[in-house]
């Protein structure tokens, strides 16, 4: 019996060890720009407050979730007891809720302003309910028919394509419009109500609220509406630092190119299947922030982009800063994992995904910046 008990306490050890994490601590890629967090932002930034806008992923998400992520954010600078004042807009039918919240700290002021898009295509991904997994049912008989799933499939197929792939699929279709100007009516209302036009803006987008984002503000900095224009301008001047929480840009993309050999894509023209498409959606941000008229010289600050990519969350890809940086804007790489990959065979693909800000590691580089920044708890 002794020996069983010795094999069975070694197979638990080799399980264990089988257990990694590869990019625990965080992996910053090679030739990726320093970038600052919220904290080194604020120190900048003295007197004057800073704005940080929170933009979720695809899957549902609520106003819960815009808590715990300022909660979380928060936490690893505070300097003060987070005496602070959540209180969120009336949410409405099919409208972007946005849920607020004041902090003090590293010795500054920091407004929160987490936009929680998901009652946009709630209604529509009803529609997929018939297929939720539940006990399974005679399937050739009268009544509902649950077919029987492995357990695994079933947990992926809810979870990561119904509720969150359905996302990009009524983003990318004939919603999109609707849902961009939903997202450009409320960045304007968060941008208008700010009482100082100057203050430094970070953003922190997740996976299609990335995408969301860059469409949304190149929309206002093209609208023929003079006071959207002009509040597009004012995001796009103040905009000093924005983290992507796994970036789906590249996938995302191809639904706005034209295919077929020869063909012209819908991105700027690509030559040919295969081709790299001349714009995505945060090129063309970025194209239209330096063309914008009637900026002082120095107001276009230069912009950190940081992407945090787990290489193995499927959904994602790196954003590769070649394409990106430029004299105005510094790219930085970071690859992290979300979740334990087990045996070398798989990491949950929702967590994966899902789980980039309750990464310890991103949550310290988005608040302390890297190299971290002195005033950051150690």
């Amino acid at each position: 019996m002794m020996w069983r008990s010795r094999l069975s306490f070694l197979s638990v050890l080799g399980l264990l060890a089988a257990c990694a994490t590869p990019y625990r601590p965080a992996v910053v890629v090679h030739d990726s720009a320093t970038f600052p967090g919220i904290a080194g932002i604020v120190a900048v930034a003295g007197s004057r407050p800073v704005d940080v806008l929170l933009v979720h992923g695809m899957c549902t998400h609520d106003r819960a979730w815009a808590e715990h992520q300022i909660d979380r954010i928060a936490g690893i600078v505070a300097d003060h007891a987070p005496a602070a004042s959540a209180t969120a807009r009336a949410p409405a039918p099919a409208r972007i809720e946005v849920v607020e919240s004041t902090r003090r700290l590293a010795g500054g002021t920091v407004r929160f302003h987490a936009l929680v898009w998901s009652p946009l295509t709630a209604p529509l991904k009803h529609q997929l309910d018939f297929d939720l997994t539940g006990r399974p049912t005679d399937c050739a008989g009268a009544g509902a028919c649950k077919p029987r799933r492995a357990a695994l499939n079933a947990y992926v197929k809810v979870n990561l394509l119904d509720d969150c792939l359905a996302d990009a699929v009524i983003y990318e279709g004939e919603s999109h419009v609707a849902i961009r100007d939903a997202m450009v009516r409320t960045i304007a209302q968060v941008i208008a109500n700010d009482p100082d036009s100057e203050a430094p803006l970070v953003v922190v987008a997740e996976s299609l609220g990335s995408k969301m984002l860059f469409d949304a503000l190149s929309a206002m900095l093209e609208s023929w509406q003079p006071q959207t224009r002009a509040l597009g301008q004012q995001a796009a001047r103040r905009l000093g630092l924005l983290f992507m929480a796994g970036n789906q840009l590249p996938i995302l993309g191809l639904a706005e190119q034209s295919g077929g050999a020869g063909g012209v894509g819908g991105m700027g023209g690509m030559s040919g299947i295969g081709a790299i498409p001349v714009q995505d959606s945060l090129q063309h941000f970025l194209d239209l922030r330096r063309r914008q008229p009637n900026r002082r010289a120095e107001a276009l600050q230069r912009l950190a982009v940081v992407a945090f990519t787990d290489p193995n969350d499927l959904l994602s890809y790196r954003l590769l800063p070649a394409r990106y940086a430029a004299p105005d804007v510094a790219v930085a790489d970071v690859l992290v994992s979300n979740d334990r990959t087990w045996l070398g065979w798989i990491e949950n693909p929702l967590t994966a995904h899902l789980d980039y800000l309750a990464n310890p590691d991103v949550a310290t580089m988005v608040a302390c910046g890297f190299p971290s920044s002195a005033i950051c708890p150690r």
